[in-house]
């Protein structure tokens, strides 16, 4: 456990500026990067201006950490402000600062040495994006849309072209609740979940789970079952419709 924490406060830690050749443009940073092992894997996704970080053994069902928030680049200089932490809430409400370089689809952020390897570039997923829950559909297809949603709680998935990550934590109280994440589909109006960590149960961990998916006015419906059973018919709409 102390080698998991003291990894994961490396990772984590704001490093110094350094120099290096200017990275790419912020076109080729989204998509999904990943590093380690099957036991103990980091997955970043990183779509719209938002990104999301989680660290887990899949194998193990151990859910090691999730962290992320919002990000902007300028020439080779990456900005991240921590909007959640499920392992350090004093870094909620920070910003990390480092320089980071894109060659042949390895990822440098920072100077710990840590290669991340390009997993996807946001295709071909049809959901890419970051996604607010908002409300819930009734049984006779009306949406019910909720006051808050955003605002200081909020439940979101970050989507790259094939890997997923939701997270519900509260921004004001630097709270984090749960999460979940692996890898999706969507093929035929159908999107499907490969659980790789949750933090509700790990008896979710492995499966996959099949929902029908569209498109209502911008927002997208999600109609099936949850992993822990009982029907569900979510309206989520798009981070960005939110931040206007």
């Amino acid at each position: 456990m102390k080698k998991i924490i003291g990894t994961w406060l490396a990772i984590c830690a704001i490093i110094p500026l350094v120099s290096y050749k200017p990275a790419s443009v912020a076109p080729s940073f989204t998509g999904a990067w990943g590093y380690g092992t099957l036991t103990d894997r980091t997955v970043m996704i990183v779509a719209d201006n938002v990104f999301a970080v989680a660290r887990y053994d899949a194998p193990g069902k151990k859910f090691m950490g999730s962290w992320g928030g919002t990000w902007s680049l300028a020439g080779d200089t990456l900005t991240r402000n921590i909007e959640w932490d499920s392992r350090d809430s004093a870094r909620v409400g920070t910003q990390l600062i480092q320089k980071m370089n894109i060659t042949d689809d390895i990822l440098f952020v920072g100077d710990n040495g840590i290669k991340w390897n390009r997993l996807d570039n946001g295709g071909p997923g049809e959901l890419a994006g970051a996604w607010i829950i908002t409300g819930n559909y009734n049984a006779a297809g009306q949406v019910s849309k909720r006051s808050a949603p955003f605002y200081p709680r909020r439940t979101m998935k970050v989507l790259s072209g094939k890997y997923f990550h939701w997270i519900a934590y509260n921004v004001q109280k630097k709270q984090f609740f749960n999460a979940g994440g692996g890898t999706y589909t969507t093929a035929g109006g159908k999107y499907t979940e490969n659980i790789a960590f949750f933090t509700k149960t790990e008896e979710s961990i492995g499966k996959s789970l099949v929902f029908d998916y569209s498109f209502v006015n911008g927002d997208w419906r999600h109609k099936g079952e949850k992993s822990t059973g009982g029907a569900l018919d979510e309206c989520w709409s798009r981070r960005a419709t939110l931040e206007k």
